[in-house]
C-alpha cells in the first residue's frame, strides 16, 4: 500500500515556511534575550501569590471561563457579552478564522507586520492580500490602497496598532477612514496598546465591523501563561462562541494568575512607565550610534536601521557575546528589532552593538553619520 498525503490532507494547505521566531535561548540565565517583545519583569506581586498558592490543578477550570472574562472585560471597559479569550492571541484568531473564513476568502494584511496573520490565515483557506506600508521612516498604513483592495470576497482586513514590528501608532482617522469604506470585519491588533496609551475601544463601540485583539503577554508579563482576548461585535458572538474551544484553552492555573495580575494594576503600570522611560533612552542612544537610524515607537521595542545591507554579521556578534535581538529580511534586510529590556540589559546590548558596529571595516562605515553613545 502506498499512502498518499495529498489525498488526506485538506486541498487548500499546502506545506509553506512557518512563522520564525526568535533564537534566543530559554533556559540560559545569561543571555540578554530581547527578541521576543516579552515583558523583562517577573509576575506582579498579586500574580505570585496567587501562583504560589495554586492547589486545584486536578480539575477542570470553568468550561466558559466566567470569571476570567468578567475580570477581562472590566479592564478594558466593556461587557464580558463581548469578550472571547484564547491562549495567546494567535488562539483568539484562530478562533476568528474558525467562524469566518472559507477557502477562497480574503484577508488583507500591510506588512511589514506581524508574521503569524499569513501563515494563521492561508491555514484555514484565506487568501491573504498584502498592501505594503509606506517606506521608512514614517511606514505609513496605505489607507487608499486598503479601501481599493477591498472586494465582495474579502472577510477580514487587520490593523496592528501599534505595528510589529515597526512600532507606528498610526491615526485614528486613518483607521476609521478604513472601517467606513470596507464591507467586512476590521481586526485591530492592540497588542501593545499600553505602551502607547492609545486604545481603540470607542472604534469598536462605534462600528459594527470592528474587533479589538489584545493580550496580557506584554504589559502583564504573562507570555508564558498564554492569555489573549478579543473584543468582538454583539452580533457576531453566537457564531464566535459556537467556534472559541472548551475552557478557551486557557488552563486553570493561567487563568487564576491572570485574574491577579489585573489586580494588581498599579505595579504593572509602573513596569509599563519603567519601559516606556528605557524605550527613549534605547532610542536616543541607538541614534548616536554611527550609521544607526532608530524609528519612533509606540511599543515596547525598538526597530532600527544600520549601515549594512545584510545585518547577519552584527547578530552573529551580538549572538556570540549572548545577546539576541531580531533579525528581518526583505525590505528590513538591514533593519534589528530590540525588545526594551531592563536598563542594565539594555546597557548591554547597547554596548554590544557599539562593538559590533566598531568591528565593521572603515570603508564601509565611510559614509555614514558620525556620533558616539552617550
Amino acid at each position: 500500500m502506498t499512502f498518499s498525503p495529498e489525498r488526506i490532507v485538506r486541498q487548500h494547505i499546502q506545506p509553506v515556511a512557518r512563522y520564525a521566531p526568535g533564537v534566543s535561548p530559554i533556559d540560559d540565565p545569561a543571555a540578554v534575550r530581547l527578541d521576543w517583545n516579552e515583558s523583562p519583569f517577573g509576575l506582579s506581586p498579586k500574580a505570585r501569590e496567587a501562583h504560589d498558592a495554586y492547589r486545584s490543578g486536578n480539575r477542570y477550570p470553568a468550561i466558559d471561563q466566567h470569571d476570567l472574562i468578567a475580570a477581562l472585560a472590566n479592564y478594558i471597559g466593556t461587557s464580558p457579552d463581548r469578550v472571547i479569550a484564547g491562549a495567546g492571541l494567535d488562539d483568539v484568531f484562530t478562533t476568528l478564522a474558525i467562524a469566518t473564513i472559507n477557502p477562497g476568502d480574503e484577508v488583507i494584511i500591510s506588512n511589514p507586520t506581524f508574521g503569524v496573520y499569513r501563515g494563521l490565515f492561508e491555514l484555514h483557506g484565506a487568501r491573504v492580500l498584502d498592501v505594503p506600508l509606506g517606506p521608512a521612516p514614517d511606514f505609513a498604513l496605505d489607507v487608499d490602497g486598503i479601501i481599493a483592495a477591498a472586494n465582495g470576497r474579502t472577510k477580514l482586513v487587520i490593523v496592528c496598532n501599534p505595528n510589529n514590528p515597526t512600532g507606528t501608532l498610526y491615526s485614528r482617522d486613518d483607521i476609521a477612514r478604513i472601517i467606513e469604506n470596507v464591507d467586512c470585519l476590521v481586526a485591530i491588533d492592540e497588542a501593545y496598546a499600553e505602551f502607547s496609551g492609545v486604545s481603540h475601544l470607542d472604534l469598536a463601540n462605534q462600528y459594527p465591523n470592528v474587533i479589538l485583539f489584545r493580550t496580557l503577554s506584554k504589559f502583564a508579563g504573562l507570555a508564558g501563561y498564554r492569555v489573549g482576548y478579543g473584543i468582538f461585535p454583539e452580533a457576531l458572538m453566537p457564531w464566535i462562541r459556537r467556534a472559541a474551544p472548551a475552557f478557551f484553552n486557557i488552563s486553570a492555573i493561567s487563568a487564576a494568575v491572570a485574574m491577579a495580575s489585573l489586580q494588581d494594576l498599579d505595579h504593572l503600570r509602573a513596569n509599563v512607565d519603567t519601559l516606556v522611560g528605557e524605550r527613549g533612552r534605547v532610542t536616543a542612544e541607538l541614534n548616536a550610534l554611527p550609521g544607526v537610524v532608530a524609528y519612533d515607537s509606540a511599543a515596547n521595542f525598538v526597530l532600527f536601521s544600520l549601515p549594512v545591507e545584510n545585518s547577519r554579521p552584527i547578530t552573529d556578534y551580538l549572538e556570540a557575546h549572548k545577546v539576541y535581538v531580531r533579525r528581518y529580511g526583505g525590505a528590513l534586510g538591514n533593519c534589528l528589532r530590540a525588545s526594551v529590556g531592563l536598563p542594565e540589559e539594555n546597557t548591554t546590548f547597547l554596548d554590544a552593538l557599539g562593538e559590533a558596529l566598531a568591528s565593521l571595516s572603515t570603508p564601509l562605515m565611510s559614509n555614514t553619520p558620525t556620533g558616539a553613545r552617550a
